[in-house]
């Protein structure tokens, strides 16, 4: 009878996961991966992929189809124009570190008007950051970053909003979390009902510090320490040190297992194999377990990075880095919180006491 009970709840578990989220997002990232690689332009692929990547986020917080396009169009521009950005500026670390400043206080400040826009803002800073730190990041030009890449961003964009029209039309759909539509969230940034510019400084000073730090110290791979701090901190000052914790236990796991797998996997279409079994994990940790999560998007970028430099050897040095670089981004992250939002610990310490 109690075993009976556990597999009920079990059960009811797995069927209350997000499995049309799991399923949408390894289609969405999976087809532009295989295509790429089967027709010998990997690369493009890999871009494709996360210009899927961008709009299946964007879907996961807003099912406007018309929102979805417009989120898709506008996006792929400003996100490939910022990497062109920082690709011209690659050679000028303060100006690299002064755009970071720049565009991340913008996405600090632009977070909580909408989602897709919080999204979208922070996805072309990160896409800045990759255009300038791609050869100190990789030791290589994995992409390259040139006219061209706008429109195979934005082909990985209309891939995903395609496959989302085909959920609907198949399955139906309703909106998700109560999202106000783009012109609401245009009208929130107006009434500034934003973040505020406490968060805005925050994020964009930690964002400069962590990149500056590292130029500063001669940090191996210096992209990695700065995105970290751009992926984790919210405005919810305790959501954020519950992520930075999280963060570094599933990047560990997650460099644990790329390890295993690009140790003993070298077959280009294994490894593909392997990216198509994390895709789902991803959705699915973010809705349940965070930590999951981190792991899972940790295996797919890293196999992925290995594909790309499989004719170089791979790239196995990134690893342990690649756990260092969050490890100290989340440290900066936290010490960040903990000096924007002292009430934080002023209410733990009395808690204590």
């Amino acid at each position: 009878m109690v075993q009976q009970t556990r597999l009920h709840q079990t059960w009811l578990t797995l069927k209350s996961l997000p499995w049309d989220k799991a399923v949408r997002y390894t289609l969405s990232i999976g087809a532009p991966l295989v295509i790429g690689s089967a027709t010998g332009m990997l690369r493009y692929g890999v871009v494709a992929l996360i210009g899927s990547m961008y709009v299946v986020n964007v879907a996961n917080v807003d099912a406007r189809p018309k929102d979805r396009l417009l989120a898709t169009l506008a996006g792929s521009v400003l996100i490939t124009g910022c990497a062109q950005l920082g690709s011209v500026l690659s050679h000028s670390p303060e100006m690299i570190v002064l755009g970071v400043l720049v565009l991340g206080t913008i996405a600090g400040w632009l977070h909580s008007a909408h989602a897709a826009l919080e999204i979208m803002v922070r996805f072309a800073v990160l896409g800045f950051l990759f255009g300038a730190l791609q050869l100190a990041a990789f030791d290589t030009q994995l992409i390259p970053v040139d006219e061209s890449i706008v429109f195979v961003f934005l082909i990985g964009g209309l891939w995903t909003a395609t496959v989302l029209a085909i959920q609907h039309w198949l399955l139906g759909s309703n909106p998700l979390d109560g999202a106000p539509d783009l012109r609401e969230g245009w009208k929130r940034i107006q009434s500034k009902q934003t973040a505020g510019l406490r968060f805005a400084l925050c994020y964009g000073i930690v964002a400069a510090i962590a990149l500056g730090g590292s130029f500063l110290f001669h940090l191996p791979r210096p992209f990695w320490v700065a995105a970290t701090t751009l992926l984790v901190m919210k405005p919810d000052s305790r959501a954020t040190v519950q992520r930075t914790s999280q963060r570094i236990v599933g990047t560990l796991i997650g460099v644990l297992l790329v390890e295993e797998i690009i140790t003993s996997i070298h077959d280009p279409n294994l490894l593909i194999a392997c990216i198509l079994l994390a895709a789902p994990l991803i959705p699915i940790g973010l809705a349940r377990n965070y930590t999951l999560c981190c792991a899972a998007i940790t295996v797919l970028v890293m196999v992925m990075i290995d594909l790309l430099t499989l004719n170089q050897g791979g790239d196995r040095e990134l690893l342990p880095v690649r756990f260092y670089a969050t490890l100290i981004g989340c440290v900066l992250t936290a010490m960040g919180t903990a000096v924007t939002y002292p009430e934080l610990w002023l209410h733990r310490s009395q808690r204590i006491k």
